[in-house]
């Protein structure tokens, strides 16, 4: 009975962590280039059940038969960041830019060079010493250094990365991917940083300006994660409500010597 409760707490356990899942999707939601996580769950190791030991009458030894094989209930393996590319919408913003394809763009720190980000969102602006930057100030990176552009309205960037001013190509955005995206490590919401891992230039990326990727997060399905975890998570406090009320009976009632 004991057991039981462990297991179900267990399986709540679960429930908790899918909802707090499903609303971290449904808060990023509307937040370009986002990629939403997903939650794995796999049972514990199962167990095997054994008799209470028994004296066996011809050897003299006591011994223990197998009774089956249960398991303590279910646990969350691994939260993985799900890289499903977004669909594309059109923004009409000139500093705007969607991957249509694999591959991310490259981000650096003004402050320190060394921190290296890589994200899918595209939502970039033109800071006053003409640096192409995210929300955070990180700097675009290019094939030929951080890009700088004279006029944020009138440059224009082709479908492979190349930035032009007056038909001159002044840089290349650095798109770039991984033999494993796996290992790529969440940093915030839309940025991820490579640890140890060497990026791979990508000779023909898909880049469209004037448009962001959206994030890859079906609200519907997350919805109704949400309440499937919600109704688990009740079920669960019943389970639990009615083991109590068993165990309470057990020692009571039943376990009672009179």
């Amino acid at each position: 009975m004991i057991r039981g409760i462990y297991s179900t707490v267990a399986g709540m356990n679960v429930q908790i962590s899918k909802t707090n899942n499903a609303s971290y999707n449904l808060n990023n939601a509307g937040l370009p280039g986002f990629k939403k996580d997903r939650v794995i769950v796999k049972p514990f190791q199962d167990l095997v059940q054994l008799s209470t030991k028994q004296l066996n009458s011809t050897t003299l030894f006591s011994n223990r038969s197998v009774l089956g094989e249960t398991n303590n209930g279910a646990t969350v393996e691994q939260v993985y960041t799900d890289l499903t590319i977004g669909q594309s919408n059109t923004t009409g913003n000139n500093t705007d830019f969607a991957l249509q394809g694999p591959g991310f763009f490259t981000l650096t720190d003004p402050d320190n060079e060394e921190n290296i980000y890589y994200t899918r969102n595209g939502n970039f602006s033109v800071d006053p010493d003409g640096y192409l930057v995210n929300y955070m100030g990180f700097r675009v990176m290019g094939t030929d250094g951080p890009i700088t552009v004279n006029d944020k309205n009138s440059f224009l960037v082709d479908n492979n990365g190349n930035i032009m001013e007056e038909d001159n190509v002044i840089n290349t955005f650095e798109i770039v991917t991984f033999e494993n995206t796996d290992d790529l490590e969440r940093v915030g919401n839309t940025l991820f940083k490579a640890q140890n891992k060497q990026p791979i230039s990508l000779e023909e990326p898909l880049v469209a300006q004037n448009y962001l990727e959206n994030a890859n997060v079906n609200l519907v399905n997350e919805v109704v994660e949400l309440i499937s975890a919600a109704r688990a998570y009740e079920s669960g406090q019943k389970v639990i409500q009615s083991q109590d009320s068993m165990l309470d009976m057990a020692i009571n009632k039943i376990g009672l010597l009179r």
